[in-house]
């Protein structure tokens, strides 16, 4: 519930400009409104970046929805200009990752690669969370040690 609505709405009835029977229609609206909606989420470019950051934790419940789940995120919304930067970040990780994974695997034989697997995981759930936090606050920056696959336009915050 918003209370600064509900208070314009009954200033607006002490005012004389709404009636009572305006007044409860509205405030019943204001009321039965749910705060936060799975539709509102996904209509703002921030939010859905965000989760799109996110879905990278999927690799934790099975090793290719890590991958799958952002790429289908961002085939969805692709032609969103700030979506489609945001998979670009994701996907240069994630290719990145798989490079890293690959060297460090065969560097187990020597066993330099168990303490580097080990990091990659570090760095791949850091990496990913402040990710998100940066697609959320309105900036696109590819993540530290990701190489560049995608060219990607790495802006600031506005703030409008």
């Amino acid at each position: 519930m918003d209370l600064d609505k509900l208070e314009k709405l009954n200033a607006l009835k002490e005012k004389g400009i709404l009636t009572e029977q305006e007044f409860t229609e509205q405030k019943q609206k204001l009321l039965n409104q749910p705060t936060t909606s799975f539709e509102q989420i996904m209509e703002n470019s921030y939010n859905y970046s965000m989760l799109m950051h996110l879905a990278q934790f999927c690799a934790f419940i099975l090793p290719f929805l890590g991958w799958v789940l952002p790429l289908v995120m961002w085939i969805l919304k692709k032609d969103d200009d700030y979506i489609d930067q945001q998979g670009k970040v994701i996907f240069n990780w994630v290719l990145s990752v798989l490079v890293y994974f690959f060297i460090a695997l065969t560097l187990t034989m020597i066993l330099i690669g168990i303490p580097m697997l080990f990091a990659l995981v570090i760095c791949s759930i850091v990496f990913t969370i402040i990710g998100a936090l940066k697609a959320k606050e309105g900036i696109v920056k590819n993540y530290p040690l990701a190489i560049r696959f995608f060219r990607v336009e790495e802006s600031e915050p506005t703030f409008d």
